[in-house]
């Protein structure tokens, strides 16, 4: 992946059929205590394997809320002292106890923060479900390289002008560069749509691929902001599981040299969302 102030396309980056064979993040070992939750639908057998940028179907509170579900983006699986969890976003107008694809249930939401700057949902994985560090896109199980994350990049290397690309199941893969900061939150010229909240951001390029940030909303023009995963993982004291040395627990980040504050405010929320009928499978 090149930078957009190059002379180079992007078009040249490797796209691999979606395999999942290695790298599994085991979330078994989670107390079944921890597991307690509100109740939703059915929770699938186990087996499911998860990937970031996978469908979070979030119970909306059936016919008392309107009668439908909505649907966003899965993030990346962080891991903390209890345990293994996924990064979910505020997609219905309650907190959902369950998140699901069309095969069933397979997280429950575990930790909904009130006062922290950083305002993602922890999800803990149904027994017997596995979660894989790999980004493949959501409408065609294409991926970057072969998608497994090495690592995480920090936020003062994510600079002015950098290409980035990001996957979610409104627009599936897109790319883009960065234009600058817009609140907490880094802003590109990526193309995002309803269903795309929540989704991974990525960098491939000579260090491999790594792991930027989640999609938290649109700037003024449209396009997609996110909030880098270095402030993520400092808020929750946590690491990211990788295909690579473990860069352990990082602190809080600062923003590349000559960053511009572009000013404005960024739009998210539920209208950032697919709405399906309630209980309904969701479709590309």
């Amino acid at each position: 992946m090149t930078d957009a102030t190059s002379t180079s396309s992007s078009t040249g980056m490797s796209r691999a059929a979606k395999t999942i064979a290695v790298g599994v993040i085991a979330v078994a070992a989670l107390l079944a205590s921890a597991l307690a939750g509100p109740a939703g639908p059915a929770a699938a057998a186990g087996g499911y394997d998860y990937s970031p940028g996978e469908p979070m179907i979030m119970d909306n509170g059936g016919t008392a809320n309107g009668g439908y579900d909505q649907v966003c983006s899965g993030g990346y699986a962080i891991s903390g002292d209890s345990g293994f969890f996924l990064l979910g976003q505020f997609c219905a107008t309650i907190v959902p106890g369950t998140v699901r694809n069309n095969q069933g249930a397979y997280a429950k939401n575990l930790y909904s923060p009130a006062s922290q700057r950083d305002q993602s949902l922890l999800y803990a994985m149904v027994p017997g479900d596995d979660a894989h560090q790999m980004v493949a896109d959501p409408l065609t199980g294409e991926q970057p390289g072969d998608g497994r994350i090495v690592g995480f990049m920090p936020t003062v290397q994510q600079r002015p002008g950098m290409l980035v690309g990001k996957m979610g199941v409104g627009t599936g893969w897109t790319e883009g560069a960065i234009t600058g900061v817009v609140g907490d939150l880094l802003c590109t010229t990526m193309e995002v749509a309803p269903g795309d909240l929540g989704g991974p951001v990525w960098r491939l390029d000579e260090n491999g691929l790594r792991a930027l940030g989640t999609i938290r909303g649109r700037d003024s023009s449209g396009h997609g902001c996110y909030r880098p995963i270095q402030e993520t993982l400092y808020e929750y004291g946590a690491n990211l599981p990788v295909f690579g040395p473990d860069q352990g627990r990082p602190t809080w980040g600062t923003w590349a040299p000559g960053m511009p504050y572009l000013g404005g405010t960024t739009s998210a929320g539920r209208a950032f969302t697919i709405t399906i009928p309630t209980r309904a499978d969701w479709t590309p």
